[in-house]
């Protein structure tokens, strides 16, 4: 066996679903540190077990991976109180799973997705899986870390479950890893043949009534997003758009979440809120420039964005806002005076790092509730500008630039939000990017700003090998 000794799973099964049942759980779960499985084999070949959901995941840091693979507990909400109503789920479902022992961060039993941008949608049909929020426990999920690789399978029991229904299981999660979990995945290639950037004039259009509304009214900054409607050669494969986007990596996340035929892949440079005991990070993001083709272009375009009062206006109000906003929920707030420089692949942005240490008793729910949408994504002041955003777009956001992430039972967790995205489908892809807008805007810089956004994205689906 490519795990633990036959013996040990025997023991471990026998005496977890002797407690379990003893104490009227409902789930078990089983922990075990191993060598030599790659999670992106994992993800690719999660069909050879018959499921239909997968998740992966790797921070801007590189220091997590995560591969969470078939639904245990599926969490989906279309309602208003999505926020508090998969907290209760999830609270409930933590005192119903029996586990052995406390396990490290990132492995045990984790509840992986996120929630749509806004609580409503005006047509839903794109995004009727995804819901205003959706997560799921796996049934099988990898965990690579700084302290090693980690298996998580997790097991539904009720009174009729024998130990011989749980080796079963757990052999066939075993076959599957021994067979498929380094095997190296092969890719086809698919190549862009068409895209459409949807109703150009009119977003450009609609970034000169944001500009004219905020010296009419109380608006300070909108972000309005656009897309572009990709078609290729052949259906999209994101383990391969996965690959692409890890091997082009600097600073961003790599995330995909698939339901069915349909997968939401983001390469976000932008973290909302992660909690790790009581320390809490954010970030501020707001504020860009293209990168150039030279050294020298390079530092000429870091060095205006860093004195782009425009720039700097914006990102201030991303600043202030998250400021306020955790104040109430932490103690010890730490934020540098002045922004930096993040570079990903095509762009410069100013950056700010956040840290604080949370109070007693505040969940990582209620601080993803606070905080979205940030200025970066939705503009100031909030209720302002969403429903200028609502107004303006014309394509419902859907999972764009809304948290996404993953959190245990400790309340632990991060999540980003789902920007430099894309929805898949087939041979068809949803490509979202959008740019923050404010009184000295010009629409022209702000069209060719989202265009730079499009192009990581498009090119690690199967477009544009010769852009930037």
């Amino acid at each position: 066996m490519l795990r633990t000794g036959q013996l040990e799973s025997i023991a471990f099964f026998e005496q977890s679903l002797q407690k379990a049942k003893a104490c009227s759980k409902r789930f078990i779960c089983k922990v075990e540190k191993i060598m030599n499985i790659h999670p992106l084999s994992v993800y690719h070949f999660y069909h050879e077990l018959g499921l239909t959901e997968r998740f992966y995941w790797s921070n801007q840091e590189n220091s997590l991976i995560l591969t969470g693979i078939g639904t245990l507990v599926p969490f989906h909400h279309s309602t208003e109180e999505q926020y508090s109503a998969i907290e209760k789920e999830w609270k409930r479902f933590g005192d119903e799973v029996y586990i052995e022992q406390e396990n490290c961060f990132g492995t045990g039993p984790l509840a992986l997705g996120g929630f749509s941008f806004f609580d409503t949608y005006k047509n839903d049909q794109d995004w009727k899986e995804f819901g205003t929020a959706h997560f799921y426990v796996p049934r099988l999920m990898v965990t690579v870390t700084n302290e090693g690789t980690f298996i998580t399978s997790n097991y539904e029991i009720n009174d009729q479950t024998s130990l011989e229904d749980l080796l079963l299981q757990y052999k066939e999660y075993d076959d599957y890893l021994e067979q498929y979990g380094m095997k190296q995945p092969t890719f086809t290639q698919s190549e862009c043949i068409d895209k459409d950037e949807f109703e150009p004039d009119e977003w450009v259009q609609s970034v000169k009534n944001a500009i004219q509304q905020m010296k009419d009214e109380h608006l300070e900054k909108v972000v309005l997003n656009r897309t572009l409607n990709a078609t290729f050669s052949s259906e999209v494969n994101s383990s391969k758009v996965i690959y692409e986007l890890e091997a082009t990596r600097n600073v961003n996340y790599v995330i995909t979440y698939q339901l069915k035929d349909t997968v939401f892949i983001s390469a976000t440079p932008e973290r909302l809120i992660s909690k790790k005991k009581n320390t809490v990070s954010s970030m501020c993001l707001a504020g860009s420039a293209a990168k150039g083709k030279s050294k020298e272009e390079n530092a000429e375009a870091s060095s205006w964005l860093l004195n782009s009062k425009k720039n700097n206006d914006e990102h201030a109000f991303v600043v202030n806002y998250i400021k306020e906003t955790l104040r109430h929920y932490c103690d010890n707030l730490s934020i540098p005076s002045l922004p930096r420089i993040m570079a990903t692949k095509s762009l410069f942005h100013l950056y700010t790092p956040v840290e604080g240490s949370l109070l007693n008793h505040i969940t990582l729910f209620e601080l993803i509730q606070a905080l979205h949408p940030t200025p970066a994504l939705g503009g100031f002041p909030k209720d302002e500008a969403c429903k200028l955003i609502r107004e303006l777009e014309p394509i419902d956001r859907g999972w764009y630039g809304a948290p996404i992430g993953w959190i245990d039972l400790n309340g632990n967790g991060d999540f980003a939000v789902g920007i430099r995205s894309a929805l898949v489908k087939g041979d068809k892809a949803r490509l979202y990017a959008g740019c923050g807008v404010v009184q000295d805007s010009k629409p022209e810089e702000e069209f060719y700003e989202t265009g730079v956004k499009f192009l990581p994205m498009l090119n690690a689906l199967g477009g544009l090998r010769n852009e930037r």
